[in-house]
């Protein structure tokens, strides 16, 4: 019993393991004579060939040859469709070759799809791009592709000090300077002045735990820790905003411009707001480089801490290795 178990646990784990279906080709063309397509397929692939004769007249034959001449499947006088599953030997070129002889001309559709084996011959690349008549010998290489990406997020911020103005004896400006990762595609932060910080972070964790349970909103691939991460990736949070109790003007800058902006001179700017206690947003541009949160008080007497955090989404590239056939030229 134990045994029969086992097995069991191996089957279904092979099927498990299984890869799913690749798409090869969708061709349909005229026949006159001699028609050949020519692919690249790995030892193991499980191809699947669809065939039809679109025009009511018989194929003569219709083959599937590993490259130069062993065939794996011949079929005569096709006058319908045929369906067809293949098991690949060995790592190599094949050939779909269609046949015909007599004066009237055939209108033929084909479909491929192939199983690979395992994930390293899934991404074979299935194209033989040379005239395998001219140059009949090959060999297979391997490089590194790019197959995906990988989402993640990451955390910047801090707090910085603006200087009341004490009459007109200081300058109440300052700024925060923060640096994008690499492969940012979109960011969010929020600038909040003394303590509302507090009360915008405990608000915002409430709304996010409400829409997370509402089942509302599902996020794909990242689990978010914060609402600021889950609204940087995109989740309709309506973020707390606050224009109350102590507020700061601050804008979104590049070095020059701050430089400007700390001149009280004309600046330019990604955005600037005026007289906010609390504000969020997400952002699109820029995506990299360094920037500053230049700010300015209107506190005559008192200095006031802005807390600036910031949630940015990376597209991080993943890489692959794919297997590919190249000609042997002399």
């Amino acid at each position: 019993m134990n045994k029969i178990i086992a097995l069991l646990l191996f089957c279904s784990s092979g099927l498990l393991a299984q890869q799913a279906p690749v798409f090869v080709a969708d061709q349909t063309f005229r026949l006159d004579g001699t028609s050949e397509y020519v692919y690249a397929f790995a030892e193991g692939d499980q191809v699947d060939l669809y065939v039809q004769e679109l025009s009511g007249r018989k194929i003569r034959s219709v083959e599937f040859l590993q490259h130069p001449d062993y065939p794996l499947f011949r079929a005569y006088d096709l006058d319908s469709v045929l369906k067809k599953t293949i098991l690949i030997p060995q790592t190599g070129i094949y050939l779909l070759r269609f046949e015909e002889v007599g004066i009237n001309r055939k209108i033929c559709r084909f479909t491929v799809h192939r199983t690979p084996a395992s994930a390293e011959s899934a991404r074979l690349n299935t194209r033989v791009g040379w005239d395998i008549h001219e140059f009949p010998q090959f060999r297979a290489g391997k490089r590194s592709i790019q197959t995906g990406k990988r989402t993640e997020l990451l955390s910047l911020g801090g707090q910085v000090t603006v200087a009341a103005s004490k009459f007109y004896t200081k300058k109440p400006v300052n700024a925060y300077q923060f640096t994008l990762p690499p492969n940012t595609v979109q960011w969010a932060y929020r600038i909040a002045v003394g303590q509302a910080v507090a009360d915008a972070r405990r608000q915002d964790a409430d709304k996010l735990k409400s829409a997370l349970q509402s089942g509302a909103v599902k996020i794909m691939g990242v689990q978010p820790e914060t609402a600021l991460a889950a609204f940087a990736l995109g989740m309709a949070i309506d973020m707390t905003v606050s224009t109350s109790g102590e507020d700061v003007e601050y804008a979104l800058v590049d070095w020059d411009n701050w430089q400007q902006f700390a001149k009280y001179k004309e600046y330019q700017a990604f955005i600037n707001q005026g007289g906010i206690s609390v504000d969020a947003q997400r952002r699109y541009s820029p995506l990299q480089g360094t920037y500053f949160f230049a700010l300015k008080s209107n506190n005559w007497v008192d200095d006031i801490n802005v807390t600036i955090d910031i949630e940015a989404v990376t597209e991080v590239p993943v890489y692959g290795t794919e297997i590919y056939l190249e000609p042997v030229r002399p």
